[in-house]
């Protein structure tokens, strides 16, 4: 290719990377954002909302006040989080314990026995914990220490052991996953239906699977915010 038509196409490509950042930008919605509307909800016991969801978790905007509901009837734990208008929705976790999410029961003889989670099935050192992977015990009389009392606390975490099913899970055993980790390489991903471009840059801070992070820009050393994908992948928010 001659380098005249070299140098419009990376122009061209530069331009289209600029413009789709900038664009997709003003369509986010942070997780902080998000819970803040989320407070100005009553449950069912009459209690605010709190959502367990990162301040720097990314979601598109909404043109009006977001709508909060219960994703199975009368049961906050999991809540669906909906924009109308803009017609999209998520479910997000919430610190309102379920009707199956209490800490204890009452055994046959009478005695309170408290919720635990255990492993359901063999797990693998480094294999990533999923709910198929765990289930709840009432058998002890007492919460042990480091175990889990919730399945949603364990998942997305990696396995630093192999776990036998039938133990009691602690989160000693678990180590979290970070797809992005400060100060390493990571590929800057912008496409759209007629182009895709992908940079070189070194992630700023660590994040997990939809945070928002700094990343630095391998080559032109500026700073832009990025929303991990996945596995050292993030896509801009900001221009490059």
């Amino acid at each position: 290719m001659p380098i005249v038509g070299f140098v419009l196409v990376l122009l061209s490509n530069i331009l289209f990377l600029t413009s789709f950042s900038a664009v997709d930008a003003a369509e986010r919605i942070d997780g902080y954002a998000i819970k803040q509307q989320a407070k100005e909800v009553k449950t069912s016991n009459g209690s605010n909302l709190e959502l367990l969801v990162s301040d720097k978790r990314s979601f598109f905007s909404c043109s009006e006040t977001l709508s909060f509901s219960p994703r199975f009837k009368n049961d906050w734990s999991a809540v669906k989080v909906e924009c109308r208008p803009e017609n999209w929705s998520t479910v997000l976790r919430s610190n309102h314990a379920s009707s199956f999410d209490e800490l204890t029961s009452e055994g046959i003889d009478g005695e309170q026995k408290v919720k635990t989670v255990i492993v359901k099935k063999n797990i693998i050192k480094g294999e990533v914990i999923t709910e198929d992977h765990l289930s709840y015990s009432f058998n002890a009389s007492e919460e042990l220490p480091g175990s889990f009392t919730n399945i949603s606390e364990a998942i997305g975490r990696k396995a630093k052991f192999n776990l036998a099913r039938g133990a009691v899970l602690k989160s000693r055993q678990l180590a979290m996953v970070y797809p992005v980790e400060k100060g390493k390489a990571v590929l800057v991903i912008a496409d759209n239906s007629r182009v895709s471009i992908t940079v070189n840059a070194i992630a700023l801070e660590r994040g997990q699977i939809g945070d928002m992070v700094k990343v630095k820009n391998a080559t032109s050393g500026r700073v832009l915010n990025a929303i991990v994908l996945g596995e050292k992948k993030v896509a801009p928010i900001t221009n490059m």
